[in-house]
């Protein structure tokens, strides 16, 4: 029996995050508040959740600062760390102190931080003083650097410059770092250890400089008697300076994720004593410390967190009569430099032993969506025992990509798991996943023909939205219907790789779908549409546009967070409006009042009656402006506001569509194929989101430029004053004021 069909969930938009976060180039990228937002009315502030994959330490701390038990499982003992961390938040004054210890220790005949610090030293092009290069700059092959990044507290010179000979010489002396080298890896894998040549192969994505200053920093750590809590907050200064201190830092680069440790053609040698400096800015915080318990001690009711150090799966045997009230989590993703970084990492500030079981990660060198299908499966299989048909479960997935988002869903789907919904924000990358443990809805046999229900999904997702759609919600659209009507056979691997294909054949132009401007082979080039197509419904661009106004107008004031969570409700799921098209709708209607809050209110002159003033006179306007150009205007009485300007054989030269907003779709499907030349008259403020709405519908696009033209209030008022206008130079004089698109100045996320 088919699925009956349920009302997706809405998206859960969040906020911007507050600040940069330890790792965070590894960790997911999470908008804030999305987990408080969920929890809210769900269970008692006092009730349990569970993450069992532990992907993300700032989704856990917020579960437990919104007043709930969090248990978290983290196999990585960096995350378990940064938790315990931000459990405890480090003051600033006690990171300058940790610093300051280590930075005060002698080595030889010197302190130790100006000894790492002279290693970073140059000099300035401007006014010669010795300096500290904030990073020198390499070419993966090269000897010695080629530049130097620096800005002269002297002279104010800064930027990017050519390295000197003295840059090059102090380089060259770490040539020979064979001693550090050894010290290193002996804290992950000492020498017989059959992993350490992995660890020989992550070590090598550190410079010889840096691994003499990590080794000369490691070494210092072990010897001075500090107390337990002045060790931690110098581990977490360490932390980043081990992140800093390796080559996967391309130049020049405006946003760095790294997946894999490939050394990238150029890199940043970073300076290793500013990375701890800078360090204590990323660490400091004055938020209340949490309660944080170790696996089987229980925090209090209040909310905190509990932790457990290992793999869900050996949780699950212990969890016992633990409630769990609900499961939130992030999917993780397969990131080989993080993991392997870790495990290198957690040696360095612990020692060998504490990465005994974790370091078999060093060995994984490639992680494929299918390989991380089984591996989450893993995981989510083991759920079962402690849910119950009433425990609500909830899944994040950032920086969402067709493989990441085809993995998770066959995991899902192979795990029993019921699949209530798909929210998206595909631009953002942003995701999420409502679930249930029990069966809602009967399965279809396995017989069913997948193809046509994958099919089925994405072609009914396409009708429903009434415009072209980028290719991850229409892969999510084909996937959540394959996730509830069919049932799994095979294992999770097996089906990922089946699922895979049949895609491939069944999303393509063969399955009865058309591809628009794509620009390379991948489906996530260009814009997807049907074949076939015969209802005429409002584009979606169009409906966010009205309800955005709608809901302006009847709650003046409101802020720009419970306009985007209205909007959101309002097109759920799948169809989950981009931040952009909410903001350049909300510049195009509303200004904020006071100007500098953020309380939105409709523009004045978009108050319904100021518009059908507008209307009215405009109208007027077309007319004054028809008998100038010679010809007789008559007014449509049917339909959107239309005009006709009529030469003296009453045959129609113009047809002129009168609107206040940017909806198109009335128009362009009221009249495909209008009389004589096409022009849409709308108000200049109106023009942005025009221009947003034909760079990103390509059917939108053509129809236009086959058939309309634009003209704006204020340039009809011009041609009216415009001496020099005839009939026949009005074509030449309409594109003097095109439409033109400026990003919003506005942020949400």
């Amino acid at each position: 029996m088919k699925a009956t069909k349920t009302t997706p969930p809405p998206y859960i938009p969040g906020q911007p995050t507050r600040k940069k976060r330890p790792m965070g180039r590894y960790l997911p990228p999470l908008p804030e508040g999305v987990a408080a937002s969920w929890l809210e009315n769900r269970i008692q502030r006092e009730g349990w959740v569970l993450d069992p994959f532990g992907a993300s330490p700032r989704l856990v701390e917020e579960i437990a600062r919104s007043g709930y038990r969090v248990l978290m499982a983290a196999n990585n003992p960096v995350i378990a760390f940064i938790l315990k961390m931000s459990a405890a938040p480090p003051r600033l004054a006690d990171l300058k102190s940790a610093l300051a210890a280590i930075g005060s220790a002698r080595l030889r005949d010197s302190r130790i931080e100006p000894h790492i610090r002279s290693l970073y030293q140059t000099r300035c092009q401007g006014c010669e003083a010795e300096i500290q290069a904030e990073a020198f700059l390499w070419d993966h092959d090269g000897q010695v650097p080629y530049g130097r990044i620096y800005t002269c507290p002297y002279c104010k010179d800064s930027g990017e410059f050519p390295a000197t000979e003295g840059d090059k010489s102090l380089a060259m002396q770490f040539g020979d770092s064979g001693l550090p080298r050894a010290r290193a890896l002996e804290r992950v894998a000492p020498l017989n250890d059959p992993d350490r040549i992995y660890a020989e192969e992550a070590l090598a994505v550190y410079p010889d400089r840096a691994v003499y200053v990590l080794s000369t920093l490691i070494n210092k750590l072990d010897g001075l008697a500090l107390p337990d809590e002045h060790t931690q907050h110098l581990s977490a200064l360490l932390l980043n300076a081990f992140d800093r201190a390796n080559t996967l830092w391309p130049h020049p680069t405006a946003r760095d994720r790294p997946k894999q440790l490939t050394i990238p053609p150029k890199y940043r040698e970073n300076n290793i004593w500013l990375a701890l400096e800078e360090a204590i800015e990323l660490w400091a915080s004055e938020a209340t410390p949490l309660p944080l318990t170790i696996w089987p001690e229980i925090p209090p009711e209040e909310g905190g967190i509990c932790l457990f150090e290992g793999r869900f799966r050996r949780l699950t045997r212990d969890v016992g009569e633990t409630p769990i009230g609900a499961i939130l989590t992030t999917f993780p993703r397969p990131n080989q430099a993080f993991w392997t970084l870790s495990a290198l990492w957690a040696g360095w500030l612990w020692g060998s032993e504490a990465v005994d079981e974790f370091k078999s990660v060093l060995r994984r060198q490639r992680y494929s969506w299918r390989w991380h299908s089984a591996a989450l499966h893993s995981v989510l299989e083991n759920l079962h025992p402690i849910l119950t048909l009433q425990t609500p479960l909830f899944g994040l997935i950032a920086e969402t990509e067709p493989g990441y988002l085809s993995a998770v869903m066959t995991a899902i789907h192979s795990a029993g798991l019921d699949l209530r919904g798909v929210a998206m924000r595909a631009r953002q990358g942003q995701t999420q996943i409502t679930l249930s443990a029990g069966t809602a809805v009967e399965k279809g046999e396995d017989t069913k023909n997948i193809k046509e229900i994958i099919k089925s999904g994405a072609q009914a997702h396409l009708k429903e939205r009434g415009e072209p759609s980028s290719y991850l919600p229409l892969l999510a659209a084909g996937l959540n219907a394959y996730t509830k009507e069919t049932s799994l056979i095979g294992s999770p691997a097996e089906s990922f790789y089946d699922l895979q294909r049949t895609i491939e054949e069944t999303i393509a132009y063969r399955g009865g779908f058309v591809r628009l401007e794509a620009t390379g082979q991948s489906p996530e080039s260009g814009y997807w549409w049907l074949q076939k197509h015969d209802e005429e419904s409002l584009p979606l661009a169009d409906r966010v546009e009205i309800e955005l106004v709608g809901h302006l107008l009847n709650h003046p004031g409101c802020t720009l967070r419970s306009l985007d969570e209205a909007i959101c409700a309002a097109f759920p799921g799948l169809l989950t409006p981009g931040l952009e098209l909410i903001q350049v709708c909300l510049e195009s209607y509303a200004e904020r009042e006071p100007p500098e809050s953020d309380f939105w209110h409709p523009r004045p002159g978009d108050r319904p009656a100021n518009r059908r003033d507008d209307l009215i006179k405009i109208g007027e306007l077309i007319e004054e402006l028809g008998s100038k150009l010679g010809l007789a205007t008559q007014k449509i009485a049917d339909g959107p506001i239309t005009y006709q300007w009529l030469d003296d054989e009453e045959q129609t030269q113009f047809t002129l569509y009168l609107t206040a907003s940017a909806v198109l779709g009335k128009i362009i499907n009221a009249d495909t194929h209008p009389n004589g030349s096409a022009l849409i008259v709308l108000p200049g403020g109106r023009a942005n989101i025009v221009a947003w709405k034909l760079s990103n519908n390509p059917l939108l696009r053509k129809e236009v430029e086959d058939h309309w033209s634009f003209i704006k209030y204020r340039h009809l008022r011009y041609l009216i004053d415009n001496p020099m206008l005839t009939l026949e130079n009005l074509a030449e004089q309409l594109t003097l004021d095109p439409l033109t698109y400026s990003e919003p100045q506005i942020r949400l996320l």
